[in-house]
């Protein structure tokens, strides 16, 4: 087992993770513009990073070194997981086998994943598990109940 990292990148820090998500009126919880713009913008820095790689598909041990500031420390994590999956450095971020997070004096994010090849248990890629490709679910159709008049729509 190797205890160097295989793939050191950087990212921009993360917006507050209670500012990750928004409810907007009439609709489920939806990004915030905050983080859709962050997502963005980290995404782009984070790709140009890893250009050529493979994708980890095994089990990993992941270190975040984020800076030093009042949030909590595991405040960065769930930001910085979601956009290595999106972006294709992770297939699937539940592989994670640990995960620390250190903060330092720094003003940007570093990742370091170090593969654990010889772990089983490897999940499946996310979205593989009859999601449509873009990972988003389809909408639900309804459908009338055919024995409950008073019920008039039902979820198939």
């Amino acid at each position: 087992m190797s205890d160097q990292p295989a793939i050191i990148v950087t990212i921009p820090t993360p917006p507050s993770l209670n500012k990750l998500w928004v409810t907007a009126p009439g609709k489920p919880r939806v990004r915030s513009s905050e983080y859709r713009a962050w997502a963005e913008r980290a995404g782009w820095l984070l790709r140009m990073q890893i250009v050529g790689m493979t994708p980890l598909d095994c089990r990993f041990n992941l270190d975040i070194e984020v800076p030093i500031s009042r949030r909590d420390t595991g405040n960065f994590e769930k930001a910085l997981c979601d956009l290595c999956e999106s972006c294709g450095v992770v297939t699937n971020d539940g592989n994670a086998h640990r995960i620390t997070v250190t903060p330092t004096e720094r003003t940007d994010c570093l990742l370091a994943f170090t593969p654990l090849p010889e772990m089983g248990a490897v999940r499946a890629p996310a979205g593989a598990k009859g999601r449509p490709k873009g990972g988003r679910r389809a909408r639900r159709t309804f459908a009338p109940h055919p024995k409950r008049p008073g019920l008039a729509w039902r979820m198939p």
